[in-house]
């Protein structure tokens, strides 16, 4: 064999080998890739799914009935419902002791490590609120627990509902949008 067969099969070799080494690298590139593609899908979905049990099963129907409450709340207090006043508390009751079992049961649902302090100003507020107020012979508050600040409807806890709902179903829709797009 002379040296220039030598040479061609050296570079035979060398091509062979440094072709066999790009594909290598190529396959290995592409498997991590796949998998960082695939755990992110992952995770998306993950997420996904949290934030709609979020929306469905704690702060949806929790900003519902708010936003139920907060149209007939000023009317009842203008008088203009006084046909219909037993019903009218018994409906703010109902959605007051549906938000305080969804607070109580769902908790883990809630965004934060803590037990934010207007959730429990509400549920103080509503228990109060209901014990009086359901009374057949005198539905309202005596002014002296009505001042009290513990019964003072928590405005915070309707804010902080209706900004993290709507939030949410903001999040909520850029994950869907990104996750139909894959």
């Amino acid at each position: 064999m002379d040296l220039v067969q030598i040479l061609g099969v050296f570079l035979a070799s060398a091509l062979g080998a440094g072709t066999f080494l790009k594909f290598s690298a190529e396959k290995v590139i592409e498997a991590g890739l796949q998998k960082a593609l695939h755990k992110e899908r992952l995770l998306t979905e993950a997420d996904l799914e949290f934030r709609k049990r979020q929306i469905e099963e704690f702060y949806g129907p929790i900003y519902a009935s708010l936003k139920l409450n907060s149209k007939i709340y000023p009317l009842w207090l203008q008088g203009k419902l006084e046909e219909v006043n037993q019903d009218i508390i018994t409906l703010f009751k109902s959605h007051n002791d549906e938000i305080i079992e969804i607070l109580k049961t769902k908790a883990h649902l809630m965004d934060g490590g803590e037990f934010p302090p207007e959730f429990i100003e509400f549920m103080t507020s509503a228990t109060i609120w209901g014990m009086y107020c359901t009374r057949a012979d005198q539905p309202y508050l005596p002014e002296p627990v009505a001042s009290l600040d513990q019964v003072k409807w928590p405005q915070a806890f309707e804010n902080h509902i209706f900004v993290k709902t709507e939030a949410l179903k903001k999040t909520l829709d850029d994950l869907l949008v990104k996750y139909r797009a894959k």
